[in-house]
C-alpha cells in the first residue's frame, strides 16, 4: 500500500518543515494534528501522475522527513491545505472524494480496528465519534438522535473551514466505506450533506453516497457542519467483522490516546473564520456578532487576534479572497451568489474587492480559468 495511518509514504515519514511557523506551536499542543493518513494518500495520488510533492508540501507547511522509522503527527490545517493544493495540482474538483474511493479503510489504523470489531452499526458509530480525535485531533463527532435514525455530524475545531473541503468530504466519504466494509452492505445514508457550496461533479457524490447530496449549509442553514442520516434499521445492521473481544483488548489503548489528544484548542482566526463563513452569506459578520457567538468581548477578540498578529478587518478580507477564488472555480455559481456568499451587498462591491485581490474582474479571472488547457 502506498500509506498507512501513520501518514508514512514510500518510507518517508511527515512532519512540520522546518520553515513552518507552526512547528514549535504543535510540539507545545497549541494546534490539532492528524495521523497524516490523508495526506498520505494524496501524495500517493501526485507521485502516480508524476507531480513532485515536495513544493506543495512546503506550501501547506509540511515537508519530507528522512526515512528514519519514526510515525510523525502533522498539523491538522496543513493537511487541509495540502489536500486542497494537491487537487489544483491534478486539476481534480472532487479529489477528496476519489482518494477515499481508493484508500483502504484498515489503513486508518487502530480507529478502524476498535470499530469492526463492534456487534452493529449503531456501536461502530458510537466508537467512530468518541475516538475519531485520536486520528485528527480537530475532528468533533457529535451523534444526533431521532426517532427515525440516527445522524452523525462531522465538525473540525482549530482548522479554517474554507481551507478544508476536500479534507471534509474525503473525511465523510472514509466514514461510509468504513461502514460498508464492515457490514459487506452498499450502506447508504438517508441524507448526506456539506456546510460548503458545490455545483460540480454533483452526480459522482450522489452515486458514491446512495443518495442526493446537499451542499452549502453555511449559507442556507447558518451552520458550519457536515452529517451523514442513518435510518434505525441501518443502525440495526450487524457487522461482519463483529469481535467483542478484540474492542475490549483495544479500548484501553483507545482511551488512552483520545485522552492525551483531546487538550488542542487551534487558533482564535480559525475560531473566528469558522464563524464567518457561517455569517457571511446573511450580512450579518459584523464584530460584535463573531464575538458574541465565541462568548468573548469585541475588546477581548481584538487582542486575541493581535496575539497572533492580525486584526478582524484582515481576517474577513483575507477569507473573502480565499472563498472567492475557490468558488470563481464553480461555473454553476454565478458571480452575484458568489457576492452574496461574501457577504457584499451587491455585485459592484464584490468587482472591486476582487480588482484589489488579484488585479483583475471575476469574470475575466472565469473565462481564463474557462480557456486555461487542463494540467
Amino acid at each position: 500500500m502506498w500509506a498507512c495511518a501513520c501518514g508514512s509514504v514510500v518510507g518517508m515519514s511527515l512532519t512540520l518543515s522546518p520553515e513552518a511557523s507552526m512547528d514549535q506551536e504543535i510540539t507545545r499542543g497549541v494546534f490539532p494534528t492528524a495521523t497524516g493518513f490523508a495526506a498520505a494518500q494524496a501524495i500517493a495520488a501526485l507521485q502516480l501522475r508524476n507531480i513532485d510533492p515536495v513544493p506543495l508540501l512546503r506550501r501547506a507547511g509540511l515537508a519530507k522527513l528522512d526515512s528514519d522509522g519514526q510515525a510523525r503527527r502533522v498539523s491538522a490545517a496543513a493537511q487541509s491545505k495540502l489536500l486542497e493544493y494537491a487537487a489544483e495540482a491534478l486539476d481534480d474538483a472532487a479529489l477528496g472524494l476519489h482518494l477515499a474511493e481508493q484508500a483502504n479503510p484498515r489503513d486508518v489504523g487502530i480507529l478502524f480496528y476498535v470499530a469492526s470489531g463492534a456487534r452493529n452499526v449503531n456501536e461502530a458509530v458510537t466508537l467512530f465519534a468518541r475516538y475519531g480525535r485520536i486520528v485528527n485531533e480537530a475532528a468533533r463527532i457529535k451523534l444526533i438522535r431521532t426517532p427515525e435514525g440516527c445522524a452523525v455530524e462531522l465538525n473540525m475545531s482549530g482548522v479554517p473551514r474554507h481551507s478544508a473541503r476536500q479534507n471534509m468530504e474525503f473525511v465523510l466519504a472514509m466514514c461510509l466505506k468504513s461502514l460498508r466494509e464492515i457490514t459487506g452492505r452498499n450502506l447508504r445514508p438517508s441524507r448526506a450533506a456539506f456546510a460548503h457550496s458545490r455545483n460540480s461533479h454533483l452526480r459522482e457524490f450522489d452515486r458514491f453516497f446512495g443518495c442526493s447530496v446537499e451542499f452549502g449549509r453555511a449559507a442556507s442553514e447558518g451552520v458550519s457542519s457536515d452529517f451523514l442520516e442513518f435510518s434505525n434499521e441501518v443502525f440495526a445492521i450487524p457487522l461482519i467483522t463483529a469481535d467483542p473481544k478484540l474492542v475490549l483488548a483495544l479500548q484501553p489503548f483507545c482511551d488512552s490516546a483520545a485522552k492525551e489528544r483531546s487538550t488542542t484548542q487551534g487558533t482564535m482566526r480559525a475560531a473566528v473564520e469558522g464563524e464567518l463563513e457561517k455569517l457571511l452569506p446573511h450580512g450579518k459578520a459584523e464584530r460584535h456578532r463573531v464575538a458574541d457567538k465565541l462568548a468573548l468581548s469585541t475588546r477581548t477578540l481584538a487582542r486575541r487576534l493581535a496575539s497572533e498578529g492580525t486584526t478582524y478587518e484582515e481576517v474577513v478580507d483575507q477569507l473573502r479572497r480565499s472563498l472567492a477564488l475557490q468558488y470563481i472555480k464553480e461555473n454553476g455559481i454565478s458571480l452575484s451568489q458568489i457576492a452574496w456568499l461574501l457577504g457584499y451587498e451587491g455585485s459592484a462591491s464584490f468587482n472591486h474587492a476582487f480588482r484589489r485581490w488579484t488585479g483583475r474582474s471575476p469574470s475575466h479571472a472565469r473565462s481564463e480559468r474557462q480557456l486555461a488547457p487542463p494540467s
